[in-house]
């Protein structure tokens, strides 16, 4: 269930930052202005409660997607909650697999691009490279969110002798 909780996350963060790049503001006044059928003031939109939602430390509920697909026309994260529902999740990809992507936009493909010299090449490869670090970065803070890791509750039991304080 985290999983899909953390996909789904995904999608409306998604769509927030497609249609209000670098302007997550703006979309917290435009949610907040969808439910009261008018303008508000910054003091009664709740921007702190916005942010926190953007961080996946409090959870976008089902009044903030209708408000989104409602303002966006976008419905693409009602066709994806529908997969989730029948368990069609897309799957993880591996950490090991994600730092070879990000290791070779990094390197490869931005110094050939710096190499070439043209301006345009250069910022596309940076972009794809940045975008590769932010993927590790995202799969990482959703795998905390979601839980602990087993791994180091294994570790954690074997150097206890398997014992708990708690």
């Amino acid at each position: 269930m985290a999983n899909q909780r953390n996909y789904l996350h995904t999608l409306i963060r998604g769509l927030v930052v497609r249609y209000f790049p670098g302007k997550q503001n703006c979309a917290a006044r435009e949610i907040a202005e969808f439910w009261a059928g008018r303008g508000l003031e910054d003091s009664d939109v709740d921007f702190g409660g916005f942010s926190r939602k953007m961080n996946g430390s409090r959870a976008f509920d089902v009044y903030d997607l209708f408000a989104l697909v409602q303002i966006t026309g976008d419905k693409r994260p009602l066709l994806a909650f529908n997969e989730v529902q029948e368990g069609n999740l897309p799957p993880s990809i591996p950490m090991p697999v994600l730092a070879a992507r990000a290791a070779k936009e990094s390197g490869e493909s931005v110094s050939a691009a710096i190499e070439g010299g043209d301006l345009a090449e250069i910022a596309r490869e940076a972009g794809e490279a940045e975008a590769a670090h932010r993927k590790i970065r995202e799969e990482a803070e959703a795998l905390m969110r979601s839980g602990p890791n087993p791994d180091e509750d294994a570790a954690a039991a074997a150097s206890s002798g398997g014992h708990s304080d708690g």
